[in-house]
């Protein structure tokens, strides 16, 4: 059964003459180049993609450039602050002493809201005094809000940045602690130098953005300012648009003092561009160059099957030639010999052919042919192999093996159908055949031999068709049915 239907099969495919074959490998070279298409499309999307992120990373350089460079700026006045305040550590505490230098710093910066001046962790000066006098006099040690940045600035002997915090008066601040160690003598090292207090600088979160040129929008990219030291996702959100940390989004650690631990996040506000003209245009390219792929293909394809058809077939009729035939006969006799299955063969040579081609013409011994080829084909089964071997010759391929009475209902039905009579061009011809047949392997064990075998017996049945009185094998007959010598 499995090797019928492989047969069948492939006689399909040989049959078409390779066209649904051609077919197939157009169709997977089309999907394979359409599939190649879109990965590199795909890639070129990638790029277009990365260059975008190149771009934001541009951008995101440059704002990060401009904050630290306001920080930067702000934490200078606040040292330049410490310094004033060192050079005083011997004088008894003056508000007036430290006026001038806190309102400068002030003014020079407008992000600053407030100094705060803390000897000994008590806040004794605040500037601008208004709004904040209800502060003065505030022991840091006894804040538990603010008492834990002090107490780190005053442990690490460095300035502690932190925050941002919301303000009683409103929006938010860091507050930028910077501890005062004023040397007891030039060169004293600063482990060694005793600690006098501590300088609060109260600085406005949005006049720093501001300064530094930051918006939630720059340059179509959505911004975001976060706090990696933060414990929680909300507390880690101090400026521009939430919710940048779940998107694709570019980001830029900022280099901070203070111990800030800050990063700069954008995401372009309609998503990342992967439309462009090198996607399209490749995109049509591969699709076409996918096309011509494929018909070429086709037509290799198709080529190669003709090629093969025209070397294993008969070029008239379009059945098997005798190469075909005996490959296949060959095939069958292997078989056998693991099987027990052997084959039938029958020799069919038509009675008085050339006549036919010198009252009729070639044209019309033509048309006969074929019509003979397709007369045994509809007496035969699809795994069947019909085959011209010669001029008027034809054999017809069975596999597996009859019995007598079998093989001659067979013989009987074919000569029935192959001698009725044929109608070509206005001409009326009275076909003959002999037939010989042989079994394989009962009457030969070889392929020679048993063709040798069908062509004797054909050529016995030819001799005594000639006998018979009334052969009329290739006389015209009248329309009417009469014959006509």
């Amino acid at each position: 059964m499995v090797r019928m239907a492989a047969n069948t099969v492939r006689k399909f495919f040989l049959g078409s003459n390779g066209v649904w074959t051609a077919s197939i490998v157009a169709v997977v070279c089309f999907l394979a180049g359409i599939a190649v298409t879109a990965h590199v499309g795909q890639l070129v999307r990638n790029e277009l993609i990365s260059q975008h992120k190149r771009d934001a990373v541009g951008s995101l350089s440059e704002a990060r450039a401009r904050l630290e460079g306001e920080i930067s700026r702000t934490v200078a006045h606040g040292l330049a602050v410490r310094a004033f305040v060192a050079e005083l550590k011997d004088t008894p505490f003056e508000l007036e002493d430290y006026r001038r230098i806190s309102m400068e710093v002030i003014e020079d910066n407008t992000s600053i809201r407030s100094v705060g001046i803390a000897p000994n962790n008590i806040l004794q000066a605040v500037f601008p005094l208004e709004p904040n006098r209800a502060a003065l006099g505030l022991n840091y040690r006894m804040n538990t809000a603010q008492w834990p940045a002090i107490r780190e600035a005053m442990l690490s002997r460095e300035m502690v940045i932190a925050g941002p915090l919301e303000l009683v008066q409103g929006g938010k601040a860091l507050l930028i602690r910077i501890p005062v160690f004023p040397a007891d003598a030039p060169g004293q090292p600063m482990k060694e130098r005793p600690y006098w207090g501590v300088i609060t600088l109260v600085l406005d979160e949005a006049g720093v953005m501001s300064s530094a040129g930051i918006t939630d929008m720059m340059d179509d990219l959505r911004i975001a300012l976060v706090d990696r030291n933060a414990v929680s996702e909300e507390k880690a959100h101090i400026y521009g648009s939430l919710g940048l940390e779940k998107t694709d989004h570019v980001s830029l650690p900022l280099h901070l003092p203070g111990g800030l631990n800050w990063e700069l996040q954008g995401y372009p506000e309609m998503g990342w561009s992967e439309a462009g003209n090198n996607v399209w245009t490749t995109q049509l390219i591969g699709s076409l160059i996918s096309l011509v792929f494929g018909a070429m293909a086709f037509l290799l394809i198709s080529e190669v099957y003709k090629v093969r058809s025209m070397a294993l077939h008969d070029p008239l009729t379009g059945l098997a030639n005798r190469r075909l035939l005996e490959d296949r006969m060959h095939q069958l006799a292997v078989m056998c010999e693991r099987t027990g299955t052997g084959f039938e063969i029958f020799y069919v040579d038509l009675d008085a052919f050339k006549p036919v081609n010198d009252n009729y013409g070639h044209s019309v011994g033509d048309q006969l042919l074929i019509e003979i080829g397709l007369r045994l084909q509809r007496q035969t089964r699809q795994t069947d192999t019909v085959a011209r071997v010669g001029g008027d010759e034809f054999i017809v391929l069975t596999p597996g093996n009859m019995r007598r009475p079998e093989r001659q209902i067979f013989l009987t039905r074919m000569e029935d159908k192959v001698n009725q009579v044929f109608e070509c061009a206005g001409a009326v011809i009275e076909v003959q055949a002999s037939i010989g047949s042989a079994s394989f392997p009962g009457d030969a064990s070889t392929v020679d031999d048993l063709l040798r075998v069908a062509d004797g017996r054909m050529y016995a049945q030819k001799a005594k068709a000639k006998q018979k009185p009334g052969n009329l094998s290739g006389v015209e007959l009248p329309k009417t049915g009469g014959m006509a010598g």
